[in-house]
């Protein structure tokens, strides 16, 4: 099973068919569109098929095929166009088909001509009264801080080449269709730009210095040598790019502190790697404080703190309405708090399925061995503990920076010692970031082959081979271990660098 295939279906079996749940055995595209739109009317929902009312499982025959065909057809035949997610899980040999949405923020949502509403556990076509009320209801979407236009914010400051990769990503998923290819156009349809001004949500998700606007985006990493914030720092950063860069930043950080530990089985050589962190749920607790998070006030937050024991990674804003601490460990649905973020992040495949975050989160620990995460409300911040998560900080304090500095250390004791003076010539800005990924990648996979490096890094094996024949000779890295087993690490002459900062 695949890191991101995390089973968390079990938790969804055990329920009862409700407003928000119902189970069907058979795959019919007009029934099924019928329960998705009045989930979309009214709080959102799960629909699993595959199952009898009985509980019986009968499964789904050509489930991927499908899932395909019945997210195509949703998004086609559903007006306004809906964020859909459908997930194809197995349990005892049978595969069955989940479809989630959250709650409109677009309602009435109308499936060939008829507006579908949801009572109790069953599907209704909306009478006069509820078609009213959803016609008129008070919508809040422009009062709303991401949908807000942001002051003095030029397509100058607006980083379209991120938006490019989210156009790419989001053909690639093909959760939605006719996505617009131009990067304002694109912006403009998904909210981001109206009226020839960038929106507040625009800032936060493709800003190239969101902070310069919006101090609040920024996120701290802390961590402590004792389980009270009072004392000493080991570690402590800000990231205050835009959210998709500082999602990325956040994850490398995590690999390189918590980083995989490695095995050996007697009856095959391969080595096997296992992650020394639950990547998935912690990154899925990020993506919740970003989206879920009261942007609203300059003096919000998110702090990562990292103590011997434990992560908690805290959020300054309420639960969504509806929501209690008690019901995030079940399955539950709620709209986000800055739902055009979301549906960003959903476009381009960072949120997979629906509805099923915090269930997802503690699915992943149990898998992993982990003990699960726990949540709390205090003074208008959430905050999510992973107990009993121990991080070895050493040298991969100050990770990047520390790895910069030490090659320009390293390369200019060999130019100062005369050893080999052609050694810096043709090492461009382009190269030194190079031996970074490289000595960046060696030290989150402790040992790596040559080959590896090439693969992970998606370049060329003769460019990758050149660059270690460089560290090698400026001291930076060393071959450990036998020809067919050993692999690149870092020495200790450059761990001594890096662990000074």
């Amino acid at each position: 099973m695949k890191q991101d295939d995390v089973n968390y279906i079990n938790e969804i079996l055990q329920k009862s068919e409700s407003s928000t749940l119902e189970f069907k055995a058979r795959f019919d595209k007009d029934n099924i569109a019928k329960v998705i739109c009045s989930f979309l009317n009214r709080d959102g929902g799960h629909l699993v098929i595959g199952k009898e009312e009985n509980q019986t499982l009968v499964g789904v025959k050509d489930a991927e095929k499908l899932a395909v065909e019945i997210q195509s057809y949703l998004v086609s035949e559903i007006i306004p166009e809906p964020a859909i997610s459908v997930d194809v899980q197995s349990v005892n040999n049978k595969k069955l088909l989940i479809l989630s949405v959250w709650q409109g923020t677009n309602q009435p949502y109308i499936y060939k001509g008829g507006v579908y509403y949801r009572v109790g556990s069953s599907t209704v076509k909306a009478d006069s009264k509820q078609l009213a009320a959803l016609i008129h209801k008070d919508s809040n979407n422009n009062q709303r801080w991401e949908t807000k236009s942001a002051i003095e914010v030029d397509v100058e400051d607006i980083d379209l080449n991120e938006v490019h990769k989210c156009i790419i990503e989001a053909n690639t998923t093909a959760r939605e269709n006719n996505i617009p290819d131009n990067p304002l156009q694109f912006l403009s349809k998904y909210g981001l730009y109206q009226n020839g001004d960038f929106t507040n949500a625009c800032v936060i998700l493709f800003g190239k210095h969101p902070a310069k606007f919006f101090p609040q985006v920024r996120i701290r990493i802390s961590a402590f040598n004792t389980d009270k914030t009072g004392n000493t720092l080991l570690y402590d950063r800000i990231f205050d790019d835009n959210l998709f860069h500082s999602i990325r930043q956040i994850t490398d950080f995590f690999d390189l502190a918590y980083g995989v530990s490695s095995s050996f089985n007697q009856s095959n050589w391969k080595r096997t790697d296992k992650l020394s962190y639950p990547k998935l749920a912690i990154r899925e607790a990020l993506l919740n404080a970003f989206i879920h998070r009261d942007y609203s006030s300059f003096s919000s937050s998110i702090a990562v703190n990292i103590y011997p024991n434990k992560l908690q990674i805290s959020s300054y804003g309420n639960l969504p309405k509806g929501i209690s601490v008690k019901s995030l460990v079940e399955d539950h649905l709620s709209i986000p708090v800055n739902p055009t973020i979301a549906h960003i992040f959903f476009l381009r495949n960072w949120i997979e399925k629906i509805g099923i975050g915090t269930v997802k989160m503690i699915a992943n620990c149990k898998e992993l061995g982990f003990k699960i995460p726990t949540w709390t409300v205090k003074d208008n911040t959430v905050t999510v503990t992973f107990p009993d998560l121990v991080v070895p900080f050493n040298y991969s304090e100050g990770i990047t920076e520390g790895i910069t500095e030490g090659i320009e250390v390293l390369l200019n004791d060999i130019k100062n010692e005369g050893i080999n003076e052609g050694i810096s010539k043709g090492i461009t800005d382009i190269v030194k970031e190079s031996y970074k990924d490289i000595i960046t990648l060696i030290i989150k996979e402790k040992s790596i082959r040559a080959s590896d490096i090439a693969d992970k890094l998606e370049r060329s094996y003769k460019t990758i081979e050149r660059h270690i024949s460089t560290l090698k000779e400026i001291g930076a890295i060393e071959f450990e271990g036998s020809k067919k087993t050993g692999g690149y690490v870092i020495s200790e002459k450059l761990k001594k660098i890096i662990s000074k900062k």
